[in-house]
């Protein structure tokens, strides 16, 4: 199974360009205001790190990945800013949760940009935070100084962290001689860390 998946991030890792644009469309689709509960980007950050481990390319993914960060929380601090409180009326803060949407408001009004910059590593929450940043006094500069920083911290971890510790868990994996295990445990890995970060949203 490990000598596939190899196989697997060689022959993605001729399609670069497209890997990237697959980046980029994650990131912004996955903070687009409501949608950050359902895409999960970490994971897909990480695949496409260990495609582009050995290229060139792998710094424009995290550029990429901050772009598409970027422009997603805009799509949802001009969503708050345009619906204001009715925002916590909208059928997709009844799906995440009214309460979690609360929260999110909370935590702007008392701890401002910096809550934003935390909230980026943590699914889900983020793209409420967003709103909810757009439905408060907040300036727009501050906000968007406040999103690049966290949206560029945020692709660097999840890029070139997860390039380096794939790849060298895939390395370690190899050389044990654990191809059954290798692949499966590198997805494993992934999942525990997204599941971790999503208990730590506030609800």
């Amino acid at each position: 199974m490990l000598d596939q998946f190899t196989r697997f991030l060689d022959a993605a890792g001729e399609y670069g360009l497209a890997v990237l644009a697959f980046v980029f469309v994650v990131s912004t689709v996955e903070a687009v205001f409501g949608l950050g509960a359902l895409v999960p980007a970490e994971t897909a950050l990480v695949l496409a790190a260990l495609i582009l481990a050995q290229s060139p390319l792998l710094i424009a993914a995290v550029f990429a990945a901050a772009a598409g960060a970027f422009i997603g929380d805009h799509v949802g601090f001009a969503v708050g800013r345009r619906l204001g409180s009715r925002i916590a009326a909208t059928r997709a803060v009844r799906r995440i949760g009214v309460d979690r949407w609360h929260d999110a408001s909370r935590f702007v009004e008392r701890r401002g940009v910096g809550i934003i910059v935390v909230a980026r590593l943590l699914p889900g929450v983020r793209t409420l935070v967003a709103a909810a940043a757009g439905a408060s006094p907040m300036r727009y500069r501050r906000f968007a100084t406040a999103t690049g920083a966290a949206a560029l911290a945020w692709s660097l971890l999840w890029v070139l962290g997860g390039a380096a510790l794939g790849s060298a868990f895939l390395e370690f994996a190899e050389r044990a001689a654990l191809p059954a295990l290798g692949s499966a445990a590198a997805l494993a890995v992934a999942l525990v860390l997204i599941t971790r970060a999503r208990r730590t949203a506030p609800r």
